[in-house]
């Protein structure tokens, strides 16, 4: 029987590595479980068995699953302790491990909204924010519901990025794929018969082929320019100067600029108007909303928003002081904040926006797929006709 290694937390919180001995992962699992002891991850075999040593990823925690499975609990009377203990038995192994922690916490005489705030891994602010105000109103029900609602909605929209970004990068890897094969590949063979033959190449046939010979004769530049692109990537997700400077180059791009920052300005509009619409105050509203937006230069654009609300001044004309907000939504916010219903002119904006982003996103494509057929017909054409002219040449020849 292996022996299984797992991190694990107490029931304490501290942290430690602790060996199984069990037939599988699950039974591990169970037996852990059984003991108080939370898994955080599994380490895999013990270094014993040698060779046969193993890591398993642990799954990421989905908040829109947890929040869609919880919500129909309190709809029906269900208390949050009891609700949270359904979950744990049926929910996957993820989710079970963070329950787990969220119902140790409220034996322990915790808040719930206390207890999310603690694991901003796995909840966003708005969640933690939303949850305190269902929480002092006595409407965890409902704001669950609201929660679930967003989230739903944020997902999708993010799915519909991402669908409509598959395809162009699809087309821009065969195009990359393609471009390297000729030039490397049948460029050069070709080549061998004109160096049979002793004779010059056309122009143009010794321009493709000394590409070629470039790109075969540094080829160990290519992984390590790869492997150097994704950590400098990884690095600028980082907050720093790297990060603020690859956030203005996005802001200043043709078309792609744009969509950023509508993408951007209209998360924040959403998170803005979900925490009005639920009796959030306004400070502290615009204070984790403004968390949500990743963009360093659109998100310092709304840093003395708090100060000057607290100022008196009117959010129309703070927002309207940020040049990434769309005039049109600064107008309408001001005839919403004249009527007093703030928070269903933010929602309005807010999905304006985003239908806005999905048709820029589509003529983004639009112009994206051409253009990218039209730069790899026109290097394939370009190798065509060396390849002709230096047949041409050889007819000449004979």
């Amino acid at each position: 029987m292996p022996k299984l290694r797992y991190a694990v937390l107490t029931a304490g919180g501290a942290r430690k590595e602790v060996a199984v001995d069990a037939a599988d992962d699950a039974a591990a699992r169970r037996r852990l479980r059984r003991q108080g002891l939370i898994v955080v991850r599994a380490l895999g075999e013990s270094a014993g068995k040698a060779g046969r040593f193993r890591l398993r990823r642990t799954p990421r925690f989905d908040v829109y699953i947890f929040t869609s499975r919880l919500s129909p609990l309190l709809a029906a009377g269900i208390p949050l302790e009891h609700g949270l203990a359904v979950l744990e038995e049926g929910g996957r192994e993820e989710e079970r491990n963070v329950v787990q922690r969220l119902r140790r916490g409220l034996h322990e005489g915790k808040k719930f909204s206390q207890l999310t705030r603690e694991m901003p891994e796995c909840f966003p602010p708005l969640f933690s924010g939303l949850i305190e105000t269902g929480e002092e109103s006595g409407c965890l029900p409902e704001v669950t519901r609201e929660l679930r609602r967003f989230l739903k909605e944020s997902k999708e929209f993010r799915e519909f990025v991402l669908t409509s970004s598959i395809y162009p990068s699809i087309v821009v890897s065969v195009t990359l794929l393609v471009i390297v094969l000729l030039f490397t590949v049948f460029i050069p063979r070709f080549a061998k018969i004109f160096e049979e033959l002793g004779r010059e190449m056309p122009f143009l046939t010794r321009t493709m082929l000394g590409v070629g010979n470039f790109m075969q004769s540094v080829w160990w530049i290519w992984p390590l320019l790869i492997f150097g692109l994704v950590l400098l990537y990884r690095k600028s997700r980082r907050p720093g100067r790297l990060k603020t400077a690859k956030d203005r180059l996005l802001l200043r791009l043709p078309l792609l600029g744009g969509i950023i920052t509508a993408i951007q300005t209209g998360r924040f509009l959403r998170t803005l108007s979900i925490m009005v619409k639920n009796h959030v105050q306004l400070l502290p509203a615009v204070r984790i909303s403004r968390k949500v937006i990743e963009n360093d230069l659109i998100r310092d654009s709304f840093a003395a928003v708090e100060d000057r609300l607290r100022g008196g001044s009117r959010l129309s004309a703070i927002l309207g002081a940020s040049p990434y907000m769309p005039q049109g939504s600064i107008a309408m916010l001001k005839i919403a904040e004249e009527s007093g219903e703030i928070g269903e002119m933010l929602e309005r904006i807010a999905e304006e926006s985003e239908e806005d982003i999905r048709v820029r996103v589509k003529r983004l494509l639009a112009f994206l797929e051409p253009g990218i057929i039209l730069v790899l017909a026109g290097v394939v054409l370009l190798v065509v006709l060396s390849i002709f002219l230096a047949i041409m040449d050889m007819n000449v020849i004979k």
